[in-house]
């Protein structure tokens, strides 16, 4: 229901719309602006405009430009200021380039012009896409070299767009994009100061913003629906190639969509109005990954056409076949008991940790990767547009996990524990070895459909949007989805004895064993465990906006708009898991009362491999039974059940999440600006109105369903405002209220159990939404082409942290089998604060002689702390914000002239808590500190052909994770080094 508030807001601006009929026009702006030289005047110009103007030194030299007094819209007051010159401008996307008339007399056919509105920050400002012919920033000297495309050019148009924000953000543009190795969306995003990600599988996955991972992620200023159980975007699925720039808004206005606590990431993709009249363009490469030693293709394609400057088509695609291996040490998490001796008196010793298992693990992957976009855009006249778009994304990665198990018992003979009760040497005699071999698909994607128009009449401006959005997918993941669990025949005895070396990536471990354990007759099947991560969520929303342009004092605009979206999030994990005694009457072939590996359909133990963790330094067995999988053809075989959440399985209905949610916003925005004496302000402040229902649906048991529902309001105030002490330097404030809501995960009914551990995890659909005040200061130097030097202060006064309680409770339809169940349950939580600072630097070093003035440099720092009511279990001490790391740093150089463009980038994150776990489990989960090098090289051929290589991972990065205390080792993973190398054409 729309609420009275909209229609007074709204009705504003269709009274507007009624009454005004001037003609078209952009932003009003004020100039002051004396008749001189076009090398300084153009400038001085773009620069109260709010636009980027490109024109080489060559063209501006000896041109006198007009001088400009007084309010008038933009197009008007360039065509004053160049009235009487031979320049004439011309519009590429929303940069303008200034050009001589052509010898005949008449001018180059412009483009209608279509300004970035600087005074007025949106949600994603818009980005300047120079010409692939577009000289340099106006004011350039005769002796300064005109640039054309590549990295310099590209850092040029970021910086455009930060500064034409109206608010605090960061940009990567296309060609940016472009020159980064990266595989994915996540790993461009890790280039930004303030982002950090974390990898699965050797790419990047999840971000976090100043630490924080309650973030809104946007495509074209529209939600972007993920295939994940919480409807948050798998970004490994969708290739950067497709972007034009990335721009991540760490301060909101009114007029943003909610739901982002740490920043707004919008992914704009490529509009064909802001290309050339025809572009076509491609890349194909190799691709070759070092530990699984195979090769690969990545390639991509794109096609623009525009026709008369009014209409324009574009389409592209991505594609990636990769073959991928990583090495993984795995303890299964650690134990507290009171049973073994860790000192050699002879007495069990009380409340020491030892690993539940010693696991060798080798991943064998497959991936395709497809990213499609299509884009229409239509201007029929200079008032009018409307563009149509639409982007699909799919990921399907087959693997076969190797999964060598020792699992640890407390028998000990000799074991030897440290000064934190860490048991890390000893005999373990008569443990269970498990030569186990997953078949753990992944299939993912996601279609988001957008159409907008837009219409501008004099000083009125009214936008409408609406969107769709479907995703679903299946993720078994690492140690998931189907498995027969072995283990060996009876009389078959194995004692293991391990040490925990500091230092090293995996342990010593010696087997000792009475039978041939690289023989697949000395097992039989124990059980099966078939499981499996659904998800299949649908989204839309509509959007109107309307900006009215004023010009009253300080008063320069004002903006109200309407929202409207709706969530519907499914998400379930079905397990089945029965007993070999269950299936002797199927599996038992010969009718020894056992089922042998031999009688397993859809198994294979066919291969001794020696590679595991090639170079780790360990005395560990790198001989290992191992071989294939197919998990369709073992339900086939022993006719197992689907994974129908429904079906009568081991955990079904319990799982489910059904999460719909409604969301309704308001809001109203003043922009403003003028001068303090010397010192030009600009800003915008307003209020938006937030009406949020969300009614989470499930079953408490089979047959007993449950839901709930909950409504929040807010009214989220915000304020942006920069001050431009010189035409070079600027200092922005902002403060808002902000509000993020919680994991979909969080909120649901379902219960999910572990059987083996008497474990589960339900959801509070009685969570808060987070709350945060926020108040955020930048100061920005741009002090030479393509170069800036920044520095920011942050703080998040947070309301409601979440925490997870753990109680022991009664599951009917489990406990009467397994007992009672140790539940975790996040609840709401005390208030807490996140604060830093971030720096920012990059420069173009054209200053140095020779061949090094084409080096450049990139480099920034955040520095980020938290205070939370997070609790250690273990030492009772108070934890940090998950997934925050206090110290991260980028640094990347990179050497450009006209035949060679290289870039070297380093990305480093300091530890971070990844989850809180109980005393019993040994203490809290950490990830420690790491850090990748990657390169890119590219020699150009032609203007229009160029070779490419990419090195991805060259340092052969080590995921390390541990508990509590670093000698405490839960995980190390080591992934491919992967390149690639080809041919890359733009015509």
């Amino acid at each position: 229901m729309i609420h009275a508030r909209t229609i007074l807001l709204l009705g504003g601006a269709t009274i507007g719309l009624c009454v005004v009929a001037v003609p078209a026009a952009a932003q009003v702006r004020r100039f002051d602006i004396p008749a001189q030289a076009a090398s300084t005047g153009i400038p001085m110009f773009a620069h109260q405009a709010g636009i980027q103007i490109l024109a080489p030194g060559a063209i501006t030299n000896g041109v006198t430009l007009n001088g400009l007094q007084g309010s008038m819209d933009v197009p008007t007051a360039l065509r004053t200021l160049l009235s009487g010159t031979d320049l004439t401008p011309v519009a590429v996307g929303q940069a303008i380039i200034l050009r001589r008339r052509d010898t005949n007399g008449g001018a180059l056919k412009p483009r209608p012009l279509a300004f970035a509105q600087a005074a007025q920050p949106a949600a994603a400002p818009q980005e300047v896409v120079p010409s692939t012919t577009a000289p340099i920033a106006a004011g350039a000297g005769e002796g300064d070299e005109v640039v054309v495309t590549g990295i310099r050019a590209s850092l040029q148009q970021s910086i455009a767009t930060k500064r034409a924000a109206g608010n605090i953000a960061d940009v990567i543009s296309a060609q940016d994009i472009g020159k980064l190795p990266d595989q994915n969306v996540a790993e461009s995003l890790s280039r930004i100061t303030g982002v950090q990600i974390s990898r699965r599988e050797g790419e990047g996955s999840n971000f976090t913003v100043r630490g924080i991972s309650q973030n809104r992620l946007e495509i074209n200023g529209r939600t972007y629906l993920g295939p994940t159980a919480n409807g948050t975007p798998a970004l490994e699925t969708l290739s950067p190639e497709i972007l034009s720039s990335i721009v991540v808004s760490k301060t909101p206005s009114a007029d943003m969509p909610e739901g982002a606590l740490g920043a707004t990431v919008n992914l704009k993709t490529k509009r064909p109005l802001e290309l050339a009249d025809l572009v076509v363009s491609g890349r194909v490469q190799g691709a070759y990954t070092d530990q699984a030693d195979k090769a690969g293709l990545r390639t991509s394609a794109l096609v623009s056409k525009n026709f008369d400057d009014r209409f324009g088509v574009l389409a592209s695609l991505a594609y990636t076949k990769l073959d991928t291996l990583g090495y993984s040490y795995d303890s299964g998490g650690w134990t507290r008991t009171d049973n073994i001796d860790g000192n050699g008196d002879g007495v069990a010793d009380p409340g020491l940790f030892r690993p539940n298992r010693i696991m060798a693990r080798i991943y064998d992957r497959r991936e395709n990767r497809l990213t499609a976009n299509g884009t229409a855009q239509w201007r029929p006249t200079d008032t009018l547009e409307f563009i149509v778009d639409g982007t699909y994304s799919r990921l399907s990665r087959k693997r076969n996990d190797t999964n060598y198990q020792v699992l640890l018992n407390d028998n000990d003979v000799d074991a030897r524990a440290d000064a934190n009760g860490t048991v890390v040497s000893g005999t373990f005699n008569g443990v269970t070895l498990r030569p186990l071999i997953y078949d753990e698909p992944t299939k993912l994607q996601t279609t988001n459909f957008g159409a907008s128009g837009k219409y501008e009449a004099g000083r009125l401006r009214i936008s409408v949007d609406g969107s769709y959005s479907k995703a679903k997918g299946t993720d078994g993941g690492p140690g998931a989805s189907f498995v027969y669990v072995v283990v060996p025949r009876a009389g078959n005895i194995t004692n293991a004895s391990y040490n925990f070396v500091p230092g090293h990536l995996l342990p010593d471990l010696s087997l000792n064993t009475n039978f041939n354990r690289d023989d697949p007759a000395q097992y039989r099947l124990n059980s099966v465990f078939d499981s499996d991560n659904q998800s299949d969520n649908t989204g839309y929303d509509a959007r109107i906006d309307g900006h009215y342009d004023l010009d009253f004092g300080p008063l320069k605009s004002v903006e109200t708009g309407f929202r409207y979206e709706h969530l519907s999030l499914f998400g379930s994990y079905p397990q089945n898991t029965p007993g070999a005694a269950a299936l002797l009457a199927t599996g038992d072939k010969n009718g020894d009362g056992i089922i042998g590996l031999d009688e397993l359909p859809g198994v294979q133990y066919d291969r001794i491999t020696s590679k595991f963790y090639p170079g780790a330094s360990a005395n560990f067995p790198r001989q290992l039974l191992t071989g294939t999988a197919n998990a369709t053809a073992a339900r086939d075989g022993l006719n197992l059940p689907t994974l129908d959440p429904y079906a009568a399985i081991t955990v079904g209905v319990t799982s489910i999440a059904n999460i719909k949610q409604e969301t309704t916003a308001e809001y109203v925005k003043a922009n403003f600006g003028g001068d303090l004496g010397t010192i030009r302000y600009s800003g915008n402040a307003g209020l938006r109105f937030l009406s949020t229902s969300r009614t989470s649906s499930g079953y408490l048991a089979v047959g007993t369903p449950t839901s709930a529902t909950y409504k929040f309001n807010y009214v989220l105030p915000s304020a942006n405002v920069k001050f431009d002490f010189t035409d070079d330097l600027s200092l922005r404030l902002a403060a808002a209220k902000v509000v993020a809501r919680p994991n979909i995960g969080d909120v649901s009914v379902s219960f999910v159990p572990n059987t083996v551990s008497f474990t589960g995890s339900r959801g509070n659909p009685g969570l808060r939404p987070f709350e945060a005040k926020q108040y955020d200061a930048s100061l920005e130097w741009y002090f030479a082409p393509a170069s800036s030097l920044t520095a920011a202060l942050f703080k998040k006064d947070v309301n409601s942290f979440t925490v997870n309680t753990v109680t022991q409770e009664f599951i009917p339809g489990f406990s009467e089998t397994y007992g009672l169940f140790n539940i975790s349950q996040p609840t709401n939580g005390e208030n807490g604060t996140i604060k830093g600072f971030e720096v920012g630097y990059q420069q173009t070093l054209r200053f140095l002689p020779g061949i090094l003035r084409n080096l450049g440099v990139q480099a920034n720092y955040t520095y980020v702390d938290s205070r939370t009511p997070l609790i250690d279990p273990l030492t009772a001490r108070r934890l940090p914000l998950p997934g925050l790391s206090k110290n991260n740093y980028n640094l990347i150089a990179f050497y450009e002239d006209g035949l060679i463009s290289a870039r070297v980038a380093y990305t480093f994150r300091d530890k971070y808590l990844i989850a809180v776990q109980s005393a019993a489990s040994g203490g809290s989960l950490y990830q420690a500190s790491t850090g990748q090098l990657d390169a890119s090289a590219q020699i150009n051929l032609t203007k229009s052909v160029r070779l490419i290589v990419e090195g991805v991972n060259l340092n052969k990065s080590v995921t390390n994770q541990y508990l509590q205390y670093p000698n405490r080792l839960f995980l190390t993973t080591r992934e491919d080094r992967r390149l690639f190398f080809g041919v890359a054409a733009t015509f």
